[in-house]
């Protein structure tokens, strides 16, 4: 993915951002089309956007996404995209578990390429891919590039403000109509909110329970920070039957009303209430040095066991940017069985493989 990355991310995705401009490239086929066949009744499809709209012309074939969880459902919704981000949930060719499966086990079919990193997309690159239709609903995608993208094929951006798509099931309904296939897309979202239901069931004792999604402090830190109500993350942890902690719009501080990020003073921790903590983490050590830390490990949560810290960059993805690929995955890897855990004071860890 170009490095267009939400700036109110921690540094462990920030890592990400920075990483070495290539990435490998794998080989796809030229129909890495879907079983549903060429073009077919309901198109022109025309999408709206913060750069304006765009009409999709006939049934695409040929999809490149960039940004976050569009390629995801693009493969959950049977079609192969012929050009990726590089995950940074991915393997050392730059795929994440789930996609991979899906679309190695399940389509059959040749992975995609892997777009290069960089300031830009690279357009030489997506051009020869020869795209019918470029999808970023969740990306930062800019006007300039908007307009260069869209001479390549149509391109279908965010929203309104940049890496905020809504929930996964709002994401996977515009990926659904740009490629014609809305009912389908119904149906996989039922299906996925389905299983979160059945995995929330199990787990009776996490219906009601407070929490907020925070990070792992970095060394020096003097400020926890948390994520808005608003954030993809915090939004997935609430369909687990949880709500946010009462003092969130508090622990949040002063910020804008198109923010999902901010942090409050270790010093004024005790004041927030919360029934359990989330926190990402980039390594085992930063977890410890959390959780020694003498005002963070006096709080009540945390005293408590009522903790669950994701160290797992595979985990860490599937549930911040979840999709209905990734969260089956997350379901299938113990994310909820984790969870719970956290809930019942468990002290919950779920490290990297």
């Amino acid at each position: 993915m170009f490095r267009l990355r939400r700036t109110l991310l921690t540094a462990t995705i920030a890592v990400a951002a920075v990483a070495a401009l290539g990435a490998t490239t794998a080989c796809s086929t030229s129909d890495n089309s879907s079983t549903s066949g060429p073009a077919a009744a309901g198109f022109p499809v025309t999408i709206e956007h913060v750069h304006g709209a765009t009409e999709i012309p006939t049934k695409p074939q040929r999809v490149v996404t960039l940004g976050w969880m569009a390629e995801d459902v693009v493969a959950a919704l049977g079609t192969a995209p012929v050009g990726v981000p590089k995950s940074w949930a991915g393997d050392d060719q730059g795929y994440a578990p789930w996609f991979r499966d899906q679309v190695q086990n399940v389509l059959r079919q040749d992975l995609p390429a892997v777009l290069k990193e960089g300031e830009e997309p690279d357009y030489e690159q997506i051009l020869q891919l020869d795209p019918d239709l470029i999808l970023a609903p969740h990306s930062g995608v800019t006007e300039n590039q908007y307009k260069r993208l869209s001479a390549i094929a149509p391109t279908v951006a965010y929203p309104e403000r940049a890496w905020r798509s809504g929930t996964w099931q709002d994401l996977t309904g515009v990926v659904a109509t740009a490629l014609g296939e809305k009912a389908r897309g119904d149906e996989l979202i039922t299906q996925t909110q389905n299983q979160i239901t059945a995995a929330s069931d199990a787990h009776p004792e996490m219906k009601g329970k407070s929490f907020l999604y925070g990070v792992a402090l970095s060394p020096g830190s003097t400020e926890l920070g948390v994520y808005a109500a608003g954030d993809s993350r915090v939004a997935f942890i609430r369909e687990f039957g949880l709500v946010d902690s009462p003092d969130l719009a508090q622990a949040l501080g002063k910020i804008g009303s198109d923010e999902v990020y901010g942090g409050t003073s270790l010093e004024n921790l005790g004041d927030i209430a919360s029934d359990l903590f989330i926190g990402w983490s980039s390594s085992t050590q930063e977890t410890q040095d959390t959780l020694k830390d003498p005002k963070f490990s006096r709080w009540t949560p945390i005293v408590d066991g009522n903790y669950l810290f994701l160290e797992s960059r595979q985990m860490g993805m599937a549930t911040n940017a979840p999709s209905p690929l990734s969260i089956p995955w997350a379901i299938d890897h113990g994310f909820v069985r984790e969870l719970a855990s956290a809930v019942s004071g468990g002290r919950a860890v779920v490290p990297a493989p």
